[in-house]
């Protein structure tokens, strides 16, 4: 990649401002940069939680003992390309081949491998079809813009902002629900923005102004039962910490639970969670549900009399045990498809937890599902919206483990120790 590629998408404004930056954050050698990062992993440990940082081959290379070290602090290294570059500017085969080269950096020096995110979330469609299958676990390179975001303060912020934005590609989260998915044998794991360097360098937000961004942004995910998945840059330590502990320790707070995990870890639940299933039988006396899952599944009733043997939960909903359930057989508590039903729609329903009944005995169930009634209903979000409101009896999986209702994702992408490592991805192909 040249210097020319690197500017394209960024405004000569914004690459100043971005330049004088960087020069009070980084120095030759990387000791600053390592003690920032170090008390902000102590801070969140200290509050439980422990963080992914997404990094480059090339830093691992330059840096390995410190890298080995955050790792020994059960901090997650993610790959993130070998060097710092967009690899929209490369073909699928090529973006392999840096993949590739970073994760042998990785393996060189006793890195575990587990998930990858692209430099500026830029990995394709292309990519991710030509990954070979088994290479990695999960990727986390699609972003969810939250709206609830203070107004950029004059024309130079506002532009800060949308340049990030042009790189991230993010698409909104009125429409989309912030829950993985499975994309290429791998678990997609979004991440929410605008980012750190966005809210404090482009909007210019105070410590405390953005703590309450990222408070109100907990509490959409929490009501929504969804992951919030908060990117930040270890370079804005310093300043971005006492945010993040606040972050923490308000989901600490909430019930029902919030689940406080690595992507690893929400890579691993999706997986295990996939396998969940359940066998439905019917007789004279009723419906039998039976539960073939882990112990750690969270499992939701409403709408049926849960006869004293199952603890309040959120809202209408109960906690049920993996033991069968019984009731009676209409309606049926689960989410009848119709066969016009398009098979990306059924795989998010059962992504979300839903136990699903394509058979003849749709039109039966509490909520019914056709393709007439998804016309009216243009986005995932409303979807969702559609299947809690109805009021019916409902039977499904919870989305996080162990009763938890949301969950809190911090990743921190680990672009640079050092003015060199900045300096390097510029003439970096």
């Amino acid at each position: 990649m040249t210097q020319d590629s690197w500017l394209n998408p960024r405004t000569p404004q914004y690459s100043v401002r971005r330049g004088l930056a960087l020069g009070k954050r980084y120095s030759i050698l990387p000791a600053r940069a390592q003690v920032r990062i170090l008390a902000c992993l102590d801070a969140l440990a200290r509050n439980g939680c422990a963080a992914t940082l997404p990094t480059p081959g090339a830093v691992v290379d330059r840096h390995p003992a410190f890298i080995r070290h955050l790792q020994e602090m059960s901090t997650e290294i993610a790959v993130h390309g070998y060097h710092h570059i967009d690899f929209r500017k490369l073909t699928p085969e090529q973006g392999v081949v840096r993949l590739k080269t970073a994760v042998r950096a990785f393996e060189r020096h006793s890195i575990d491998v587990y998930g990858f995110r692209c430099p500026y979330l830029s990995c394709s469609d292309a990519l991710m079809e030509a990954i070979p299958k088994g290479m990695f676990r999960y990727g986390s390179n699609r972003a969810i813009r939250e709206d609830d975001v203070p107004p950029a303060p004059d024309q130079n912020a506002a532009e800060a902002v949308d340049t990030i934005y042009r790189l991230y590609r993010p698409r909104g989260v009125a429409e989309i629900v912030s829950t993985p998915w499975m994309n290429n044998d791998m678990v997609e794991i979004p991440v929410n923005v605008p980012d750190d360097i966005q809210l404090f360098d482009g909007l210019r937000l105070p410590q405390e102004a953005v703590s309450g961004v990222w408070a109100r942004w907990l509490d959409r995910a929490h009501e929504r039962g969804e992951l919030l998945s908060l990117l930040f840059h270890p370079e804005l330590a310093d300043i971005g910490m006492e945010p993040l502990v606040r972050t923490v320790q308000a989901a600490r707070g909430l019930r029902p639970a919030v689940w406080i995990a690595r992507l690893k870890d929400i890579s691993d639940w999706w997986r295990e969670k996939s396998r969940f299933q359940s066998q439905i039988s019917e007789d004279t006396a009723g419906l039998r549900v039976s539960f073939m899952c882990s112990p750690r599944a969270t499992i939701l009733v409403k709408g049926i009399d849960p006869g004293g043997m199952a603890d309040t939960w959120d809202g209408s909903y109960f906690l049920w045990n993996t033991t069968p359930l019984e009731m009676p057989a209409a309606p049926r508590p689960f989410v009848g498809v119709a066969a016009d039903v398009p098979g990306t729609t059924i795989s998010f329903l059962r992504d979300q937890g839903y136990i699903l009944d394509p058979g003849d005995m749709a039109p039966r169930c509490s909520i019914f599902l056709d393709a007439e009634k998804l016309a009216q209903l243009p986005s995932q979000v409303e979807i969702l919206n559609w299947i809690e409101g109805t009021g019916g009896p409902l039977v499904k999986y919870g989305r996080w483990p162990d009763g938890a209702k949301s969950a809190l994702c911090i990743s921190g992408d680990l672009d640079a120790l050092s003015l060199w490592d900045y300096a390097s991805r510029l003439f970096a192909r």
